[in-house]
């Protein structure tokens, strides 16, 4: 049906009022039993309600006017806006709250915005938990100078940022996949593909009809549209539109009623990104650590308010009454609020520890978010998860990875909460509602088992759902698969999922087009609805990749993941970037061999060498198609690079084969293959590739000497 005629004001006057409309309301429980309480744009990121980030992105960007659409939680939503800094004269917002209780949907919270009439111009909609430091009033002036010169059936402006290899899309996940004019960046198709799916509808007019076409699955949603005035009224003449991308975007795009169009701002630089997950939100808060998100960075005018000090390895410490033992650790991207108190041998590495907090003596919290006013007591381990506010946790318990302790738990002593688990004040509900708080699925009675919470827990334990189907994977949940949802749940293996290493999943991240003409070419290909795209590349450059394996290297040293998850998360940039598995390896092995610290002491040389080839030699091999001669050319050729690692490298050989990373054949057959004896080798390298070859040599020996004598030995 066409919109309503005469809502669109004619007029883009430098002065007209900069709109915003801010959805509240996530409309899933990813975040329960937290959202119980409170909804999830009211929960703290980095220290700091996650409303509040979203309001800086806005006030950054000149916006005047902001209405916060209400669902669920809607009196405290009003009460926390009354009494932050944001309702002030000062702040430049205008804050108005809107009530929409009944509200089920994006599609009926839109529905009640065209009811109320009140936007005047073209305004910008957004979630209540987007993280951005992007200039969104130059991309509403675009999208005004589209609409003034260019295309005045432009109703909409979606803005996307180029993803970071971590971020795309990768094998047994889903993929958003956008077609764009080369030119002009008009949409033109967009699809939601699930995990497992091999194939996908595209019209075929599109090729026909459009010589330049970008295929596009390299990019972040960033949760930000610019939006006509009209966009609300076709919601409400389209009463079964309910979210924005799967039933609003392809409902226009694929619409022979209406001429309106659609385009993408693909943003080159600057950060966005909105707390879908758990998976997200430990994320933004690392990047925000890490200062990715720069200007907004911790130690300068943090959004709280509170004032932060900057110390080495990325760690940062309120100003204002905190007590720190001299005797504890605090390891690199740590963040700790005010009024907070670590005792004598503590450990707290990669976490965000919240105001006035206590960590009792030798407690090890790694990679966790402990929010308010939480107590951890002595002996306690947390392992990558989040303890909310005022919980707390007695002493000698363990909690798991990926576990969730709501508000005001207790639990202990002794707790021992395995991984993915969800603990509450009060029993569970049954699925009751759509909104922030609609429970779970109850697969089995409620928990408050002494036995795993503890004989003094005051908590009970959340019943673990259909491992096939996710935790929080009804009603809410059906634009996207089980597998994303448990990929976006903080702790989880992404190893679990079976369809991880699908060939159908495979083919549809590892294939695009740059262009109608080349999809002519032959190769591997998915077929779209009678046509045929050919596999593409996603153009990343090699340096871009190699930066991005270099960084996810650096976490997992950093954070001492796994020798199999660090793996998973190689694999999956080299799934992302298409490039080959010898690429990976190289980065690898030089990262390795850069990370060996270089002494005087031959002893102590040798036990730095064991220690890190000890740790992280098997990785090489865990990158899969296990080359071992391969692989130890690569060693060769990156010690025989500088010779502070030449001179170490016998050690680095011996190291590997004491840790079964290749055995006395393995080096046999590389002191005989051509590469490892320079051929095919840059000329300067030539006499360290030499000099190592001749270390080896003398390993081998030593071996085979060790096996004659034990020979001797067992004759005698």
């Amino acid at each position: 049906m066409p919109p309503k005629a005469g809502k669109e004001k004619a007029s883009d006057d430098d002065d007209e009022v900069l709109q915003a409309v801010i959805l509240a309301d996530s409309f899933n429980s990813r975040f329960s039993p937290f959202t119980a309480d409170k909804p999830r744009c009211l929960l703290p990121l980095c220290n700091a309600p996650l409303l509040d980030w979203t309001f800086e992105s806005l006030a950054s960007s000149g916006v005047q006017e902001v209405f916060v659409f209400c669902c669920s939680h809607s009196e405290l939503i009003k009460e926390v806006i009354s009494k932050s800094k944001w309702a002030k004269s000062t702040s430049g917002l205008s804050i108005t709250p809107i009530v929409s209780p009944e509200a089920r949907s994006v599609g009926d919270a839109l529905r009640d915005l065209d009811a109320k009439q009140i936007i005047t111009s073209d305004f910008i909609l957004i979630t209540g938990d987007v993280v951005s430091n992007l200039r969104i009033d130059e991309i509403v002036r675009e999208h005004k100078e589209r609409k003034k010169s260019a295309d005045k059936e432009a109703i909409m402006t979606i803005v996307m940022r180029e993803a970071a290899v971590r971020d795309r899309p990768r094998p047994g996940t889903d993929a958003s996949i956008w077609l764009l004019d080369s030119n002009t960046s008009r949409c033109l198709g967009y699809e939601y593909v699930k995990a497992g799916t091999s194939t996908f509808k595209l019209d075929r007019e599109i090729i026909t009809q459009h010589v330049d076409l970008d295929v596009r699955i390299d990019l972040v949603d960033c949760s930000i549209d610019i939006c006509a005035v009209d966009v609300p009224a076709l919601f409400s003449e389209n009463f079964d539109y309910q979210d924005i991308r799967t039933d609003f975007v392809k409902g226009i795009l694929t619409s022979d009623l209406l001429s309106k169009t659609i385009y993408c701002h693909v943003a080159k630089g600057g950060y966005a990104a909105r707390v879908k997950d758990t998976n997200a939100y430990a994320t933004i808060s690392k990047d925000f650590i890490t200062r990715r998100i720069f200007p907004l960075v911790p130690d300068d005018n943090h959004i709280s308010g509170t004032a932060y000090e900057l110390r080495k390895g990325q760690v940062y410490v309120a100003k204002e009454g905190v007590a720190l033992s001299r005797t504890c650790k605090i390891g690199a991207h740590t963040l700790i609020g005010p009024s907070v108190r670590i005792s004598d041998d503590a450990d707290v590495m990669g976490s965000v520890i919240g105001e006035a907090c206590t960590i009792g003596r030798g407690a090890v919290i790694r990679n966790s978010y402990v929010w308010d006013g939480a107590v951890i007591e002595a002996g306690c381990v947390i392992e990558e998860s989040i303890i909310g506010n005022g919980a707390r946790i007695r002493e000698g318990s363990t909690i798991g990875k990926g576990c969730m302790i709501g508000e005001g738990v207790t639990l202990g002593p002794h707790a021992r909460l395995e991984k993915l688990r969800k603990v509450s004040r009060v029993k569970p509900a049954v699925d009751n509602s759509w909104g922030e708080d609609s429970g779970v699925n109850e697969a089995q009675p409620a928990q408050s088992d002494s036995a795993i919470l503890g004989t003094e827990a005051e908590a009970y334990l959340w019943p673990i759902g259909d491992p096939t189907k996710g935790d929080d994977s009804e009603e809410e949940d059906e634009n996207e698969s089980a597998q994303q949802i448990q990929l976006g749940t903080l702790g989880f293996d992404a190893s679990q999922v079976d369809a991880y290493t699908s060939d159908a999943s495979s083919s549809i991240v590892s294939s695009v087009a740059g262009s109608p003409a080349s999809f002519l070419s032959g190769g591997s290909s998915v077929v779209m609805n009678d046509f045929i795209i050919p596999t593409f590349h996603l153009g990343e450059s090699t340096s871009d990749f190699k930066s991005e394996c270099t960084q996810s290297l650096e976490r997992a040293f950093e954070e001492g993941h796994t020798v199999e998850n660090a793996a998973i998360e190689l694999k999956t940039l080299r799934m992302a970037s298409n490039v080959e598995l010898e690429l990976v390896k190289d980065v690898l092995v030089s990262f390795l061999v850069k990370h060996i610290p270089i002494v005087e002491n031959a002893g102590q040389q040798r036990t730095e060498v064991n220690k890190l080839i000890g740790r992280w030699g098997r990785l090489v091999s865990a990158l899969g198609a296990d080359d071992a001669v391969e692989n130890l050319v690569l060693f060769q050729r990156h010690c025989a690079s500088a010779p502070k690692y030449q001179r170490i490298f016998g050690l680095v050989l011996a190291a590997l084969y004491n840790s079964d990373v290749v055995d006395e054949d393995d080096i046999k057959e590389w002191l005989s293959n051509s590469e490892a004896r320079g051929v095919g080798q840059k000329k300067e390298l030539a006499p360290a590739m030499s000099d190592c070859l001749m270390q080896g040599a003398r390993l081998l020996q030593h071996l085979q000497q060790m096996e004659d004598s034990d020979d001797e030995d067992d004759s005698d």
